[in-house]
């Protein structure tokens, strides 16, 4: 039996753990609110992702200053005057899909 041929197995990048003290914190209260919080009043986020998966996977990858901004940007646009258009659209769940990379801070 032949096994893959040399070079075709890449590793999957490892995501380095946070470590500014900032970006902890951010993350932390997102984990909060994802735990505590959110449970009590349901799915209520018209988007997906959710904000807060969002706005988690935002400071992970963009660090806490711009992911704080992409966050709260999010946040604005989640709200009961939301529909379908260019910038994102319906699902069939009825959400809208907004991702990370349509916004226009992420690295492309």
């Amino acid at each position: 039996m032949k096994g893959p041929r040399a070079g075709t197995l890449q590793p999957s990048p490892a995501r380095k753990p946070p470590t500014s003290s900032v970006q902890i914190a951010f993350l932390e209260s997102i984990k909060f609110y994802q735990k505590w919080v959110s449970p009590i009043g349901g799915d209520r986020c018209g988007f997906r992702p959710s904000c807060s998966r969002y706005g988690y996977t935002a400071i992970t990858t963009q660090g806490p200053v711009v992911g704080l901004m992409m966050t709260g940007d999010r946040l604005i646009r989640c709200n009961i005057w939301k529909s379908p258009g260019p910038d994102y659209f319906l699902l069939p769940n009825g959400r809208l899909y907004d991702p990370l990379s349509n916004n226009l801070f992420v690295d492309k």
